[in-house]
């Protein structure tokens, strides 16, 4: 917090991933509700669901143009207004008259825009890199974390209601997302000079082509054992978490038992305690959990991923579910901080956005294979047997990390 209200570079760029957050937060649950309400509801909110994940499976290839990138602060500037024309486009597209088509345009437009985003986070890891002394890197990176995700759950339940109260004008969300990346822009734009201070002066090299870059990047990390383990670990755990909120979309749609109110504030607070878990183990520092080694917390949020699927199997209890989805995201927000600033800290800056990417990238290749899987499984057998195989599945790879990882050094500054 201090270094927040010390430090104007840190302080801006937080405030930029903050009202990414807000509209992220805001749109992708109105989102989920538009899609439940076609008549294709269930491919609709499963597709919706997955899009989510296609900006990380890209972020290999935007952390190479980001890596290459001359003047980082400007091409900020340039994605956040591109974000903003985007979503003024949407917001009048989505008053069309629904059909399939529409759909898949609107999802089209916000895979580009979550896309540009990444690139621009690429953009600004070098910035933070020189902005943040390294003795406070772990807790600063923390509290962005942490900070982002808070407004991404404050804004999940405010769009959950306000649609309502919006009588479903689903173009008013489209234009309050506009106007999020609008006010980023405009911040990038009033600190512009302190953030072009911290950016890295980019010395005259040749130019190294994509697939050499990527080989290069693979070469880096396959000689860094703890990082090559991580990537290992994320790949197959998030063939389970990625494909949680997809489930519990899924789920709520037929199983009445399990909502609060109503489909669209139960997916919002089902969604929204995973968040939460995560704000806050990323804002609290202190305690033993702080010193468990990052396996015994890779295998701790696995044993909670797969004790969450038993309780959506029994389905009688809404509460119980979400207990065990808010202290799975606490051991998530435990990891998610550690493994940035091992990477900020140990990582060239001239392949920080590429390793970064790459890390993003491997890992979430397993989201799509989880989704395929346990939504295809949900769609075609039953929501019920999909469930059963990802629990199953959660504690068998614990047994893996325990049997091969579990002592394994962590760098430590």
């Amino acid at each position: 917090m201090q270094e927040y209200m010390c430090n104007r570079g840190y302080q801006t760029l937080i405030n930029v991933a903050v009202l990414s957050g807000i509209g992220d937060g805001l749109y992708n649950i109105v989102f989920v509700i538009y899609a439940g309400s076609l008549s294709f509801s269930t491919l609709a909110v499963s597709l919706a669901s997955m899009a989510t994940l296609v900006p990380s499976l890209l972020s290999m290839l935007t952390g190479y143009f980001a890596d290459q990138s001359r003047h980082k602060v400007r091409a900020i500037l340039v994605t956040r207004n591109l974000q903003f024309v985007l979503f003024l486009i949407l917001a009048f597209l989505i008053t069309l008259p629904r059909n399939i088509w529409l759909f898949f345009l609107l999802l089209s437009i916000n895979i580009v825009s979550d896309t540009l985003g990444t690139y621009g986070n690429g953009l600004a890891l070098p910035l933070l890199r020189h902005l943040l002394p390294e003795n406070k890197l772990k807790q600063s990176m923390g509290f962005m974390v942490a900070m982002t995700l808070m407004a991404q759950v404050v804004f999940q339940g405010i769009g959950s209601v306000i649609i309502v109260m919006l009588h479903h004008n689903y173009m008013v969300v489209g234009l309050i997302n506009a106007l999020t990346f609008l006010l980023s822009a405009l911040l990038v734009k009033y600190r512009f000079g302190v953030l072009c201070v911290a950016e890295p002066q980019m010395v005259e090299r040749k130019q190294v082509s994509m697939i050499r870059s990527l080989g290069l990047t693979l070469r880096y990390l396959y000689r860094n054992n703890f990082l090559f383990s991580v990537i290992i670990l994320t790949f197959f755990i998030n063939v389970f978490g990625a494909s949680m909120s997809g489930l519990i979309n899924v789920t709520l749609l037929s199983v009445k038992t399990m909502w609060l109110v109503n489909y669209g504030i139960s997916v919002a607070i089902m969604n929204m305690m995973i968040s939460i878990g995560m704000i806050t183990g990323s804002l609290v520092t202190n305690g033993i959990v702080r010193k468990l080694p990052l396996m015994y917390l890779f295998a701790i949020s696995l044993s909670f991923s797969g004790l969450c699927g038993i309780s959506f199997i029994w389905h009688e209890s809404a509460y119980l579910s979400i207990v065990l989805l808010f202290v799975m995201g606490y051991f998530i927000g435990k990891i998610n901080p550690r493994i940035s600033a091992i990477v900020l800290q140990s990582i060239p800056e001239k392949r920080l956005a590429a390793v970064d990417g790459l890390l993003n990238m491997v890992s979430m290749l397993g989201a799509p294979v989880g989704q395929l899987l346990f939504l295809g499984i949900a769609n075609v057998v039953g929501i019920a047997y999909s469930w059963f195989a990802f629990s199953i599945g959660c504690f068998f790879l614990i047994v893996i990390i325990v049997l091969k990882f579990i002592k394994m050094d962590e760098p430590m500054f």
